[in-house]
């Protein structure tokens, strides 16, 4: 009986050392513990780079359309934005390739611009602008886009009609419809120099009518020639009255 006792003793004394934590691990362990610090490291990188900004261009000054684009017209703001955004938006790179083009509508000083907002110009640099001025409803009551192609008409005052010009671009609208010198409406286009002499002379002589001649033909018509128009005739002075003798 004492030597059990003696044994149980010892076998107490002897008892294996228990295993350390590592070696309780198995390879599932490992796999899930290096799986969740490397999401622990995406997930520090993703909030990181939504702290990063972006330079992206924005109106130096009010910009009006027609106008050709220069590097002073546009200035940068860091901003934090998604890719999604940046894409519609145009950064350093972007801006050197509007170098010669037009802006197509008016923006604010300080606006946000996109590539939608200047497009290449469809006339040549060297044409000038001219801004026509006709009632509302003799310009497709008001139906008539940036960028579309219109024929200037001059009723003159036999009421015979001619065409001034045709298919010329339009570059400019007002932005709302009031009254300016009798009429509450114009249509700024482009011209070549011969043809801004033209249209400055219609508007001088008579009715303007303006067609919107969008993806039509240009007619082979007879352009309005200003020296065939006959001038007023003069209303003769009357005879000075030489005074009666007394």
């Amino acid at each position: 009986m004492a030597a059990s006792a003696d044994e149980h003793i010892q076998t107490i004394g002897h008892a294996t050392p228990s295993r350390g934590l590592l070696s309780r691990l198995s390879l599932g362990h490992v796999v899930m513990i290096v799986a969740g610090l490397l999401a622990a490291l995406l997930n520090f990188t993703l909030l990181q780079s939504n702290e990063e900004t972006f330079p992206v261009a924005v109106a130096a000054a009010d910009l009006l359309p027609g106008r050709v684009v220069t590097s002073a017209d546009l200035r940068f703001e860091e901003i934090r934005a998604t890719e999604e955004v940046l894409v519609t938006l145009l950064q350093p790179a972007d801006v050197v390739a509007l170098e010669g083009q037009v802006v197509a509508r008016t923006i604010a000083a300080g606006q946000l611009v996109s590539p939608q907002d200047f497009r290449a110009p469809s006339a040549p640099l060297e044409q000038r602008a001219i801004s026509v001025p006709v009632q509302g409803d003799r310009a497709v009551g008001r139906a008539i886009g940036i960028g579309d192609r219109v024929d200037v008409i001059v009723v003159d005052r036999d009421d015979i009609a001619h065409y001034v010009a045709t298919g010329l671009e339009v570059l400019a609208l007002p932005g709302e419809a009031r009254q300016i010198g009798g009429v509450d409406f114009f249509v700024t286009v482009a011209v070549d120099a011969e043809t801004a002499l033209r249209v400055a002379s219609a508007i001088e002589s008579g009715e303007i009518h303006i067609v919107r001649s969008t993806g039509s033909t240009v007619p082979d018509v007879e352009l309005f020639d200003p020296s065939a128009m006959t001038p007023d005739e003069e209303v003769p002075a009357e005879p000075p009255v030489e005074g009666g003798g007394g």
